[in-house]
């Protein structure tokens, strides 16, 4: 912005090209326009965001999950690993930009630890989810102690639970009823360990589930 004194322009008012010139308590002024040029996003920057807009809608069904996988984590620290770690979880065709979310891909916990073993079960008349692990042979990345954890995510509710299980070297079977909103049939299955003395993790290892 500029104040200038000339009698050519004292009764000056309007724009000329960039420059709009006014009168502002009896003094001349000009101000110069802003121009904000929007660039042009490329095909890779729209599938990323894309994407980014994908695994930010689900990370909130996979919430129960992440809070499980990440328990000393605050909720946003956790969440923008889940996003980070699941890139590969989303593929999107560049042309129509249609999204396919890899079920199978997702993970709600990251490490090196080894997954559990463990098989899923589901009674569908009488709504019961049993789940069943095995002792796993011990090895710096698989001690007894590991807590084990089981997810159930219902797709079409787009909804995820998460129960504890027990401990890696100690076998057995648990025993839940299925959460009333959900399908057997649309459901499937994620288990992961949490070492109960330090941060280490698996990743989620995906299970499909017997339906009987």
């Amino acid at each position: 912005m500029a104040i200038f004194h000339s009698h050519i322009f004292d009764n000056a008012s309007g724009s000329v090209g960039n420059v709009t010139m006014c009168k502002y308590k009896g003094k001349s002024i000009a101000k110069g326009k802003i121009f904000f040029k929007r660039k042009k996003q490329s095909p890779a920057q729209v599938i990323q965001q894309t994407r980014f807009k994908v695994l930010s809608d689900l990370s909130y069904h996979f919430y129960a999950a992440i809070q499980a996988g990440f328990p000393r984590q605050s909720w946003s620290t956790a969440r923008t690993r889940f996003i980070g770690m699941n890139q590969n979880a989303v593929e999107i065709d560049a042309e129509t930009l249609d999204v396919t979310i890899r079920l199978e891909r997702v993970t709600c916990t990251t490490g090196n630890l080894t997954p559990p073993a463990v098989e899923v079960h589901i009674r569908e008349n009488e709504r019961i989810v049993r789940a069943e692990w095995l002792r796993q042979p011990l090895s710096p990345l698989a001690k007894d102690e590991d807590d084990i954890f089981l997810v159930i995510h219902d797709t079409k509710e787009q909804d995820t639970l998460a129960y504890p299980l027990g401990k890696r070297g100690v076998p057995g079977t648990k025993e839940f009823p299925l959460h009333k909103d959900f399908t057997p049939a649309n459901c499937v299955a994620y288990a992961f360990v949490l070492s109960p003395v330090n941060t280490r993790a698996s990743v989620s290892k995906y299970t499909n589930i017997i339906l009987e």
